[in-house]
């Protein structure tokens, strides 16, 4: 069950004297206070990203990878918290603090999302697009989330796999793409329409045997 709200504040001074001498109790105790601003920064970012509903987890689920990335390492991403750089009057009390960890939140479960989602309607539109754009970009998501993913990726190449996750799963842009893979704008879009093509091969192999188990079953 998610605590609520604690009642002590969590001053800078404090939270450095937690994280240095390590107390298991006074540890827990951070913990359950900053839960309430995990979940608010969960808020925030399904808010401003509704999109990533369809891929999160509970809530109770979300704040336990929040909360261990905070703590991870020596809890160096909480050592990070620096009220002078909030620029507010109030960054030096415990509501500094809560507006930190919604920060580190938003990006955490972002990172989090986005691992667990391929972006389905970009890989239909950019199949319709390489067969010359007549198909229905509808029709071509619904083929694809009906897609079994591994049995079509698992006939790939290593390198056409990682490319696929770059684009799709990653969601990386086509700068990122070329400046990560080290190759031009041309030779990353012949890289792509190769790996649709292949992906389209696949699909039609895989429904064209299916069709024949079901008419031979």
């Amino acid at each position: 069950m998610l605590a609520s709200r604690m009642a002590v504040p969590w001053s800078p001074s404090r939270l450095k004297r937690a994280l240095d001498g390590r107390d298991r109790a006074e540890l827990n105790t951070l913990a359950r206070y900053l839960m309430p601003a995990a979940l608010a920064g969960r808020a925030v970012l399904l808010a401003r990203r509704p999109y990533l509903a369809g891929t999160c987890s509970n809530k109770e689920d979300d704040v336990q990878e929040v909360l261990v990335a905070l703590f991870r390492d020596d809890a160096r991403i909480l050592r990070k918290f620096d009220p002078s750089l909030q620029r507010r009057p109030d960054a030096a009390d415990e509501r500094g603090l809560r507006r930190f960890v919604i920060g580190v939140t938003v990006n955490v479960l972002l990172r989090v999302y986005r691992g667990r989602r391929v972006q389905w309607e970009a890989l239909g539109d950019d199949m319709a697009a390489v067969e010359g754009g007549a198909a229905n970009t509808r029709e071509w998501v619904q083929l694809t989330r009906a897609m079994d993913l591994e049995r079509a990726l698992g006939t790939l190449s290593a390198s056409d796999r990682s490319l696929f996750a770059l684009i799709y799963v990653e969601q990386a842009e086509q700068a990122e793409c070329c400046a990560r893979l080290e190759i031009e704008i041309n030779a990353f879009q012949a890289r792509k329409s190769r790996l649709l093509r292949r992906l389209r091969r696949v699909h039609e192999s895989c429904g064209l045997a299916d069709a024949r188990g079901r008419a031979h079953g």
